[in-house]
């Protein structure tokens, strides 16, 4: 019993993590020129706030603006050793609960560097890409079976990471800014604290595998850089697992906030039903 415990509490650790951090979370470049604002009426406001309204504010903003494009980065080192890099980009649209991601797996994972696609539409995912299907071929999850299933289905919306800002403790400063794709962005960093950020989910997500994952970790260190209109521009996590010596840092790049993100389901004869007992409950925590 103690062993079953203990492998639960690894699998959903790294899948809490993966949701808070953003692979998606998790990683969530910018033409911000084109997003509008302009400096007069945006540094003012930018200026009257603490580090931690900053980091609140963001959220908000984020929420404000609906959609974004994004890319990220996760390298990631192995309980053995290994380094492993995972890279993808695609946009999203929180008003219509609509993803599409495209990740580039690393030869690791046994995949010959291969891409895996993926798209969220009314409620149901979308996967492309090996392992779990061929070339042009899709199939079919939706997200209610898959969150009975044991995995964290808000891990694969970046809307709903950047919420976890709203989580975040009151240990928030200002660090430098940085250069973030052409614009000059402020820095923030401090922890997010996983017990609240727990709560910002619905209740039916409140599990108690994930009450006892958010305990078990409690906090996250995180650094946001924001632009001129307080929207997130990069947010960069560090992820541990001090059971078993894993380690990930995600960096997640948002640009082109408020663009229009179309988001098609694909083409039905192309999609199949995944069967019964095969959902990748796994695929959260490699994220």
């Amino acid at each position: 019993m103690h062993t079953t415990d203990r492998q639960t509490t690894r699998t959903t650790r790294p899948r809490r993590l993966a949701l808070l951090a953003t692979s998606g979370a998790a990683a969530l470049a910018l033409g911000l020129g084109a997003c509008g604002g302009g400096e007069e009426s945006a540094a003012p406001a930018t200026t009257q706030l603490s580090a931690y309204e900053v980091v609140q504010a963001s959220a908000e903003q984020s929420s404000t603006a609906g959609s974004a494009k994004f890319a990220f980065t996760v390298d990631a080192t192995a309980p053995d050793g290994e380094a492993v890099t995972v890279a993808g980009e695609g946009a999203f649209d929180a008003a219509d609960h609509a993803v599409r991601t495209t990740v580039t797996l690393p030869t690791a994972a046994g995949t010959d560097g291969g891409q895996v696609e993926l798209r969220v539409v009314d409620d149901v995912a979308y996967v492309s890409g090996a392992p779990l299907t061929g070339q042009g071929q899709w199939v079919r999850l939706p997200l209610d079976a898959v969150g009975a299933a044991g995995l964290d289905t808000t891990a694969v919306d970046p809307a709903h990471q950047l919420e976890q800002l709203r989580a975040v403790a009151d240990d928030v400063r200002e660090v430098p800014a940085v250069n973030v794709r052409g614009v000059q962005a402020r820095g923030f960093s401090g922890t997010i604290d996983l017990q609240e950020a727990l709560q910002q989910l619905p209740a039916e997500q409140r599990t108690a595998e994930a009450e006892q994952a958010a305990a078990e970790v409690g906090s996250i260190p995180f650094t946001l850089y924001v632009d001129e209109q307080n929207r997130p521009v990069r947010l960069v996590v560090q992820l541990t697992d001090p059971d078993d010596s894993a380690a990930a840092e995600v960096s997640m790049d948002y640009y082109d906030w408020g663009s229009d993100v179309d988001v098609d389901a694909p083409d039905p004869a192309a999609v199949t039903e995944l069967p019964a007992g095969q959902l990748p409950v796994q695929t959260g925590a490699a994220a």
